[in-house]
Parts: C-alpha cells; sequence; structure tokens
C-alpha cells in the first residue's frame, strides 16, 4: 500500500515539473502582447500628428490607421 502511495506522489511531481514551463509561457506572451499594443497606440498617435501637420494625406491616413487598428486588435486579443 506504501509503494503506491508513494508512487502515486512521484507521478504527481512529474507532471506537476513538466506542466510548469506552459504556465510560465502564457504569462511571458502577455506581457509581450501588452508592449505590442503601446507601439500600436504610439503609431495611431504618430499619425494623427503626421496629419494634422499635413504630412500625409487624409486618404492614405485613413488606411495606415485602419492597417494599424487591425494589428492592435489582434495584439489586444
Amino acid at each position: 500500500m506504501v509503494l503506491w502511495i508513494i508512487l502515486a506522489a512521484l507521478t504527481a511531481a512529474v507532471a506537476a515539473i513538466l506542466i510548469l514551463p506552459f504556465a510560465r509561457a502564457t504569462k511571458i506572451a502577455s506581457a509581450d502582447r501588452a508592449g505590442e499594443v503601446a507601439v500600436y497606440r504610439d503609431q495611431l498617435a504618430e499619425l494623427d500628428r503626421d496629419r494634422a501637420q499635413g504630412l500625409i494625406e487624409p486618404q492614405e491616413a485613413e488606411y495606415a490607421r485602419a492597417e494599424i487598428g487591425r494589428r492592435l486588435l489582434a495584439a489586444a486579443g
């Protein structure tokens, strides 16, 4: 009976060790996504500044805004 308890404990320990890297990967991925979201928001702000200064045509700015918006939504998930 003691043998089965020891084997069950060892199995649980090995399973925990094998699952641990997968739990950490999701935390790292969400931190990377936060950086991506910040970059895309900065790009939108820069696009607005360029449009206000007349450096980019309004139609081109709308195309760029749509593309940045798509990437922002994908990054925000």
